[in-house]
């Protein structure tokens, strides 16, 4: 019979060297889905002002493919921060499409416009060619005088045009799979509403 194991002191987590800034690498997005939002896609902060697009980006080439950086992108709030938030993650969303599509970013044609009008699920296995930066440590509310871990985040998108653009195959169009990111997936929660207060 085995011994049984004191789980009280979990072992020390395992240590990674940050990928250098700036790293290009071609990257892959798989959505975390959080049940609440278009398609229950978004996850919604725990104090309930917003909501956001989780994604995890997976690098499948070079020196570190395989490592993973996770993003939270606020697409809907209820403060101005969330506002502009919303503004800046719809224009990385924007790079990601112009990246895997292969468009010109400064294509506002009516072709250009159809290929960007896709619904929130089509973004799951896009692949583009990023740059990966490191966001330094911020402080930890809890724990004043502490901050958390430097991070590597997704530092920009290259679109065509950008020296280190080039086309890359994209996988086979998202179908709804399944589990909370179906389509007939139920919303556990309305939508969030921006205060009288915050217009």
């Amino acid at each position: 019979m085995p011994t049984p194991y004191d789980y009280t002191d979990p072992p020390p987590p395992p240590e990674f060297d940050l990928i250098p800034d700036p790293t290009v690498a071609t990257v892959s997005l798989h959505i975390d889905a959080g049940n609440v939002g278009e398609d229950g896609l978004l996850t919604r902060s725990q104090d309930g002002l917003c909501e956001m697009l989780v994604v995890v980006l997976t690098i499948i080439d070079g020196l570190y493919k395989g490592r993973k950086i996770w993003e939270r992108w606020i697409l809907a709030g209820t403060t101005d921060g969330h506002a502009w938030s919303k503004y800046l993650n719809f224009l990385t969303l924007k790079a990601i499409l112009d990246a895997a599509l292969g468009l010109d970013p400064k294509d506002e044609s009516p072709q250009a416009r159809a290929a960007r009008s896709i619904s929130l699920k089509e973004f799951e296995g896009k692949v583009f060619i990023g740059k990966i930066g490191i966001e330094k440590g911020k402080p930890k509310k809890d724990k004043p005088g502490e901050n958390w871990p430097d991070k590597n985040v997704l530092a920009g998108v290259i679109t065509k045009g950008g020296k280190d653009w080039h086309p890359v195959e994209q996988p086979p169009p998202f179908n709804g799979g399944g589990g909370a990111a179906a389509s007939s997936t139920p919303q556990s929660a309305p939508p969030i509403a921006r205060p009288g207060w915050a217009s």
